[in-house]
């Protein structure tokens, strides 16, 4: 069955961490949703409000393992900071630091494409995410706004889509017409 890697942006917290939730009770692991913010402090309070995992200790999923691919695409480098309980912090050569959860990050922090890297966006293309596409992200990203992707099989797609744009996606304009809210 194809998996397809499915982003979700949301402005604040409560939407984020609702989507999260929502993700959840419809059998989506904490482990398999990646979570990239800008400012720590929101990162470490997702964190706390929907126990998403932080440590790095997951095994890659089948896009984590791939997100080395982009290590050559996208603009500038980025490097990794480091960071408390496994949460990493990326630097991206004009964004600044992005806090970074989930399976992806796991993929990104643990050297998968190593210190000079093409940022978020490159990472994401090598998920699988198209170029046009994590580029988006990176500028939601550089605009302050939480970026929260999860992997679903075809039978799990329009779900994801729906519970994204239930909780007030920003970018409901990058999904397929049929699944698009008109207030979105």
């Amino acid at each position: 069955m194809e998996m397809k890697l499915i982003g979700g942006v949301f402005r604040n917290e409560e939407d984020a961490v609702n989507a999260i939730q929502s993700l959840e009770r419809s059998g989506h692991k904490k482990d398999d949703i990646s979570v990239f913010v800008k400012n720590k402090e929101i990162a470490d309070h997702l964190s706390e409000e929907t126990d998403i995992n932080t440590s790095g200790d997951k095994d890659q999923s089948s896009s984590g393992k791939d997100a080395g691919k982009g290590a050559g695409i996208g603009a500038g480098s980025g490097v990794v900071l480091g960071g408390a309980i496994g949460l990493g912090l990326l630097a991206i050569p004009g964004a600044g630091p992005i806090a970074a959860a989930g399976p992806l990050a796991a993929a990104i922090q643990g050297g998968t494409f190593g210190a000079a890297s093409g940022g978020i966006a490159g990472a994401l293309t090598g998920a699988g995410v198209s170029k046009e596409d994590a580029d988006e992200y990176e500028k939601y990203l550089e605009q302050g706004n939480i970026v929260l992707l999860v992997e679903a099989d075809e039978n799990q797609q329009e779900n994801v889509y729906r519970i994204f744009t239930t909780h007030n996606t920003a970018n409901a304009g990058m999904y397929p017409e049929g699944v698009r809210h008109d207030n979105n």
